[in-house]
């Protein structure tokens, strides 16, 4: 039994690790990942934030502002580098529309890092409170138009 499982086991092991290091070099897997980990880390601090602007959890100056500056320092990345031509299937939110309309998308994420590195360079974290609103409207921006609800399987 023995001589029978380790060869099945070597055998298993071997295509599950050449299905990784497969996705590891697809380059719209990277691409993939390189733009949703920058928005994911963008989504946790502005919902914290939002949430403690709000009343909906204690406000804590300190925490609002590393935050803030967190957002700011994340504005400071090149966004666009995933987003790379037919990126938008798969697991993603990005629609196909960026690939479409790269020149608006482009301008828009741009206006976007720049209020990202605005936001952070605030002084105080009550005056970063009352500017939170304003960089949501500017995330609506993109999304409305250019992330799905769902993941574009």
């Amino acid at each position: 039994m023995k001589k029978l499982f380790m060869p099945l086991l070597a055998g298993t092991l071997s295509v599950a690790l050449a299905g990784v290091a497969m996705a590891a070099d697809d380059p719209i897997r990277k691409a993939q990942e390189l733009r949703q980990a920058p928005m994911k880390l963008i989504a946790n601090n502005f919902g914290f934030m939002s949430a403690m602007a709000k009343g909906d959890i204690p406000w804590n100056a300190g925490e609002f502002q590393a935050r803030g500056r967190e957002l700011g320092a994340i504005g400071q990345l090149d966004l666009m580098r995933g987003y790379v031509p037919e990126s938008y299937e798969g697991k993603t939110r990005a629609k196909p529309d960026v690939d479409f309309e790269i020149d608006d998308f482009r301008e828009k994420m741009q206006k976007f890092e720049v209020a990202l590195r605005d936001f952070g360079g605030i002084a105080d974290a009550n005056s970063m409170r009352a500017a939170i609103g304003d960089l949501g409207e500017n995330c609506k921006g993109c999304h409305k138009k250019y992330k799905s609800k769902e993941y574009q399987d």
